[in-house]
């Protein structure tokens, strides 16, 4: 059986889109394919080289509507009319045998009118960064967009260098973003947003269809606010949270020069563009709260939002909420009283950051201390906290649950760059062990292997390139 493809949005939503067909760059070899995800949207095994060819133009898809999309933006808190998929066209809507929808995106699929004078390609380096990111992070169980195909291209693309070039085959719940609602309400088009609103909710939540669009909206809110509380927890730093990198349903979207922590450091900014540090790991929450208060600003062209400031209030403690009940499972304290809880996980922090401590591998020792009475510089510096916190568990924190939660092996941007490199050489080896890896980040067997090691040396801040 092949997929099913519906492409409702390319027959309503004609006028806030351009079709146009994929333009190759040249001949593409496929370097990872998701089976597991390919059958779980509907399709019958395949060999990853079909769907290349069809993607490259060779063999035709019977059933795909390739369209750009038209949205806005704020980006760095300043708005941009002028966006749109740049070099991405959105194949198709699908419908599962369970009767869900999900969007097809190809990225690096040649120039749209959105491009803004870009070529419309994107470089293997990205096209890794972002399959990875996406695989690791719904191992992890963080709401993210998935990868299904990577290949490489003919191409050879000038960025900062000149590199090989790559496609990147994405699967979403929905495409639709915070900025393709501010692009409705710049350009008068209040009959188009509400319409598009209106068909976002009954596609993804259709037990909100007959609800109030203030219900509608808390729960846009929710789903902001558990995503980046999850990348509090999980030390994750977006570096690009534009309002058209957000996802209306709470995804993790746009992966760009992102990052996660190797020591706790909550200031530090990897992204060598952000120089104010608008989107360091810190403000990210707050950035979360500003960017709902745009899609506020911009429903207003199709709806009453009075209620909805009451809604964007309800928006931190929501993420606190979030954020107390993972920290709390990460640090096995479910059976602690919530504030003396809340107490040790600041004191966690602050041990953490003192110390210059790699944050997630620290959960991993602080369970093996539990344990096996494993030694390491947690257990030297950390011995006035490792106190209070056996006192307050009773010497027996909730393990079963930390390891639910904590992972062995993470992202790791010299981990990425190595894999990356070699990629770069043909040697898919590295990519593929490390892909397996990230898929499975909780297996306690790999605490010893290559891909569960911190760097030898610190990445430099503001390393990280916005280019792809």
């Amino acid at each position: 059986m092949s997929l099913h493809f519906v492409n409702e949005y390319a027959e309503t939503f004609s006028d806030l889109v351009s079709e146009q067909d994929i333009a190759a760059d040249g001949q593409s070899t496929p370097r990872l394919f998701n089976q597991a995800l390919w059958q779980q949207l509907g399709g019958e095994p395949i060999r990853a080289e079909t769907l290349t060819a069809r993607l490259d133009g060779e063999q035709q898809w019977p059933g795909i509507r390739p369209l750009a999309q038209k949205y806005a933006g704020h980006q760095f808190g300043h708005f941009n009319p002028y966006l749109g998929d740049g070099r991405g066209l959105l194949l198709g809507e699908v419908k599962t045998p369970t009767g869900e929808f999900y969007d097809l995106h190809l990225k690096g699929a040649g120039p749209t009118p959105y491009g803004r004078g870009g070529d419309g390609r994107a470089v293997l380096r990205s096209s890794i960064r972002e399959y990875l990111a996406s695989e690791a992070f719904a191992a992890l169980g963080i709401p993210t967009t998935r990868a299904l195909l990577l290949t490489s291209t003919e191409g050879q693309i000038q960025r900062e260098r000149i590199e090989p070039g790559a496609m990147l085959l994405r699967v979403a719940k929905t495409h639709v973003r915070f900025g393709h609602f501010e692009h409705c309400y710049y350009r008068r088009l209040p009959q188009q947003q509400r319409q598009l609103w209106d068909y976002v909710i009954a596609r993804q939540w259709p037990e909100l269809n007959d609800a109030t669009p203030t219900a509608q909206f808390r729960r846009v809110t929710e789903r902001t606010a558990l995503m980046i509380a999850l990348w509090q927890a999980y030390g994750f730093i977006h570096g690009v949270m534009n309002t058209d990198n957000m996802s209306l349903l709470g995804e993790t979207f746009d992966y760009g020069p992102y990052a996660m922590f190797d020591s706790y450091q909550p200031e530090k900014i990897f992204n060598h563009t952000d120089q104010g540090g608008r989107y360091s790991f810190t403000r990210q929450p707050g950035i979360g709260r500003w960017n709902l208060q745009r899609l506020q600003v911009a429903l207003s062209a199709s709806m009453d939002v009075t209620e909805f400031t009451s809604v964007i209030d309800e928006y931190e403690p929501l993420i606190q909420t979030f954020y107390f009940q993972q920290m709390r499972q990460r640090l096995g304290l479910t059976q602690v009283e919530p504030g003396l809880a809340r107490e040790l996980i600041a004191g966690w922090l602050q041990l953490l950051e003192a110390h210059q401590l790699d944050y997630n591998r620290s959960f991993i020792e602080l369970e093996r201390y539990v344990t096996e009475s494993a030694a390491s510089e947690l257990s030297v510096v950390g011995e006035a906290w490792l106190r209070q916190y056996l006192d307050a568990v009773n010497e027996a924190p909730d393990i079963a649950a930390m390891q639910q939660v904590n992972p062995v092996v993470t992202l790791r941007t010299h981990l990425l760059s190595e894999v990356i490199s070699a990629a770069e050489q043909g040697d898919d080896a590295p990519l593929t062990s490390y892909l397996e890896a990230l898929e499975r980040p909780f297996q306690r067997c790999l605490w010893g292997s290559h891909w569960a090691q911190p760097p030898a040396e610190e990445i430099a801040p503001g390393s990280l390139s916005c280019s792809s």
